[in-house]
């Protein structure tokens, strides 16, 4: 009872933690916890096996990035292929699309590839628009 009196009276100790229990992992050498873990397709798995829906992206492209988009078009497409994201370039319309596809088993890498999809549409080489697939990096748009 001395401890709550003088937990009371005291204004300088806060009880910002007053229901944080320590965990078994908070203090383990061998977890690393800001490691960023890939997806691994056999070893991760979506609770239902696959995506429940279709989720697609769609960008507008400017028309003096047709002629570089049509020439770079089957290597983004090859490598849209190893995360089963369907592609699609509509030189009509101006547009290109990214879908999920029902073998797709990464979640997180549709937006990858809307990202990507972006960058090419504002003029970023594809070798290095590529590289947003990676886990490890990530790309920010700022509009001016």
């Amino acid at each position: 009872m001395s401890n709550d009196k003088e937990e009371a009276t005291s204004p300088s100790k806060k009880n910002n933690n007053k229901y944080r229990r320590p965990k078994p992992w908070d203090d383990d050498p061998n977890i690393n916890h800001w490691e960023i873990q890939s997806w691994d397709p056999e070893k991760d798995s979506l609770p239902g096996g696959n995506l429940l829906e279709e989720s697609s992206f769609a960008t507008l492209f400017p028309k003096y990035r047709e002629k570089y988009l049509r020439e770079v078009w089957p290597i983004v497409t090859r490598a849209l292929d190893k995360f089963s994201i369907r592609c699609e370039l509509n030189l009509v319309e101006g547009s290109m699309t990214v879908a999920t596809t029902k073998k797709t088993s990464d979640p997180f890498v549709v937006l990858k590839s809307r990202d990507l999809i972006k960058l090419l549409s504002r003029s970023i080489p594809c070798q290095q628009a590529l590289k947003i697939l990676n886990d490890d990096v990530h790309c920010d748009i700022i509009k001016i």
